[in-house]
């Protein structure tokens, strides 16, 4: 069944866009983001990561835009209309590669995160297979129940928000000054090191079919990425109080070693708490990566959902195991870091303006032959 074809009984409302949105934005670059903004943009990274927020606006605009033009079908099909079955399909396949790099990184990472911190002698296939697992449940009951896990992992993580209180007391914001010293090059390098972190909100391109009313899923949106711009710009403020310049640069995991200074009496790693609360954000947003790959696959061949999963977990899990290092990590992160400014920041708009090209000349061409 196509995507644009959704019965209504299994759409969901769009109010669940926020979470969807919102769990796709949040995941391990949360905790590790701000070193590589502010190499770039110095004290002033903070606005980087506002300007990046604003440009982020502006490319869910054209998102809608484009959506509301097809009929709010997912971007596979707008890419079939558009570009014909073959040209459809291969910028659809060019997108499913994206979208299993990103899954494969956002899974290989945060195992890199329980290596370092919790679970050193662990195999990295061991956590592999219980992602697989889980991913599988959410799989099982489509969007709709992957819609509904991200919107519960989201209140039961919320909380953790309020443990930027403790590095907030000893944060010293007169590192802060002077304000505005970066200049406009040193701003636009900060931006594009924040791009691939606050990206993810193109996923509206694919769950747009799903929801009951799909004209009303633009304020969601800009609600949910502007949640996550505050939370971003919060965490980059206390950040650049807490840490010394020398501190922010050379920290590998600014976040975690930043909630080192959470304590309590009964418990005295608290950063544990917070890397295993972290496992849920990444769970909802690898089950919705799977998703969207899934979605393409089955688009474009015609095979059972359960069987592409398969072969995807095979795929992941081959992958995984390649990437032993942390320089192997950087050069995947690189990469997709330069591929996700493209199509979350850049090519939302040249779709909106190739489409209203194409489109022109097609219906010119209809009034020719009445």
């Amino acid at each position: 069944m196509s995507e644009c074809t959704v019965p209504t009984r299994r759409k969901i409302h769009p109010a669940f866009t926020m979470s969807i949105v919102i769990t796709s934005q949040i995941t391990v670059g949360m905790l590790a983001f701000q070193k590589y903004v502010y190499k770039e943009a110095g004290h002033d990274a903070w606005f980087s990561v506002i300007a990046a927020g604003i440009c982020a606006h502006f490319s869910v605009f054209m998102i809608v835009k484009t959506l509301s033009r097809f009929n709010f079908n997912s971007l596979y099909e707008i890419h079939n209309q558009l570009f014909g079955k073959w040209g459809g399909s291969i910028i659809n396949g060019v997108l499913i590669c994206y979208w299993l790099a990103v899954s494969t990184y956002v899974l290989r990472n945060y195992i890199e995160v329980l290596l370092i911190w919790i679970f050193p002698d662990v195999p990295i296939w061991v956590f592999g297979l219980m992602f697989f697992v889980l991913i599988a449940y959410g799989l099982a009951g489509g969007l709709t129940v992957i819609s509904v896990i991200s919107f519960i992992h989201l209140l039961l993580v919320s909380w953790l928000i309020l443990l930027l209180y403790f590095p907030l007391k000893t944060a010293d914001f007169h590192q802060l000054t002077p304000v505005i010293e970066a200049n406009i090059s040193q701003l636009f390098k900060g931006m594009l090191a924040m791009g691939a972190t606050i990206g993810g909100y193109d996923v509206l391109f694919y769950t747009s079919s799903h929801m009951k009313e799909p004209h009303r899923i633009h304020r969601y949106a800009h609600m949910a990425l502007f949640i996550v711009n505050v939370l971003y710009l919060m965490i980059m403020l206390v950040s650049i109080g807490y840490y010394s310049p020398k501190q922010i640069v050379n920290n590998s995991w600014d976040t975690l070693t930043m909630l080192k200074t959470v304590g309590f009496s009964f418990l005295e790693r608290f950063e544990y708490i917070v890397i295993m609360m972290w496992f849920i954000i990444v769970l909802a947003n690898l089950m919705i990566t799977s998703w969207v790959i899934i979605q393409g696959i089955t688009r474009m061949v015609k095979v059972k959902r359960k069987n592409v999963y398969i072969g995807l977990c095979l795929v992941q899990l081959i992958i995984i195991q390649m990437l032993q290092t942390g320089d192997q990590l950087a050069v995947l992160s690189n990469l997709i870091n330069d591929v996700a400014i493209f199509l979350s920041f850049m090519y939302p708009f040249v779709l909106f303006v190739m489409a209203t090209i194409i489109l022109g000349i097609r219906c010119r061409r209809r009034k020719e032959h009445i």
